[in-house]
């Protein structure tokens, strides 16, 4: 499947930075985002969420915009929220599962880079720092991966050597496993890469880890700053009844 890439001009592409950051997103449509939250959330609401973490994560690489150039890779009908943002590339994934497309990613961002870095947005709580480090790291190394307690990772970063191997890096993961970062650090060593290792940093995808986060965030105003989006949810949700089908099956109780 051919990417589709939407720019700001019909011109070529120029490389205007030897780094790219890339926003890896499934776009917010109900019942399509954020499944494993749609039991707390309902398929509305978790779609809302996923629209707020999108929206974080593009802010995040806005104030990264003279380090590196930033690009969003979407999945699913029509645009992100808000349209397209400017002066970034939007591209359509293509790939049969997660490491076709990130492979396809990679492919297309080392052919225009000299090093790429590749972030999801279910990791609110990522500092604009850590991507700093990122993009430092690949000066040195090959590649770089920031672990997420739950075994996946957050972040992945490549730089144009490793492209030649770029099939073996992601062959064979477990994606959606508590083996998705061994794997893929196994898969980067075993092709001769040297690879940097990020502190970790939590994805938000089931009921306790969103509880958790609402947690984590009205005690720490730092992390708010770096989610607002995220935030505004929190409070709504705290105070918006749940449209989940549990939710739904207590009120019926209730009401008998």
């Amino acid at each position: 499947m051919p990417y589709h890439v939407f720019v700001k001009h019909s011109v070529q592409l120029p490389e205007t930075h030897p780094c790219a950051l890339a926003v890896f997103a499934r776009l917010p449509a109900p019942g399509k985002a954020k499944t494993r939250l749609i039991p707390l959330l309902g398929p509305r609401r978790a779609a809302e969420f996923q629209a707020a973490l999108i929206s974080d994560s593009l802010r995040k690489l806005e104030t990264l915009a003279g380090c590196a150039s930033p690009y969003l890779f979407f999945a699913g009908r029509g645009f992100p929220p808000g349209g397209r943002p400017p002066d970034w590339t939007l591209v359509r994934q293509g790939g049969a599962g997660l490491g076709q497309r990130l492979e396809r990613a990679f492919r297309w961002l080392l052919r225009r880079h000299g090093a790429a870095v590749v972030i999801g947005t279910d990791s609110p709580t990522l500092s604009p720092r850590l991507l700093r480090v990122a993009l430092g790291e690949l000066a040195a190394c090959d590649a770089v991966l920031g672990p997420s307690p739950d075994g996946g990772f957050y972040l992945v970063g490549l730089r144009r050597a490793a492209a030649e191997k770029i099939r073996e890096v992601f062959r064979g993961v477990r994606w959606g496993s508590r083996s998705a970062f061994r794997d893929t650090l196994e898969n980067l060593l075993r092709c001769g890469f040297a690879c940097a290792i990020l502190e970790p940093c939590a994805d938000v995808d089931r009921p306790a880890d969103f509880r958790r986060l609402a947690r984590e965030l009205a005690r720490s105003r730092s992390l708010r700053r770096r989610a607002p989006a995220v935030w505004r949810f929190v409070k709504q949700h705290r105070g918006a009844p749940q449209d989940s089908a549990a939710a739904r099956r207590r009120r019926g109780r209730l009401a008998r």
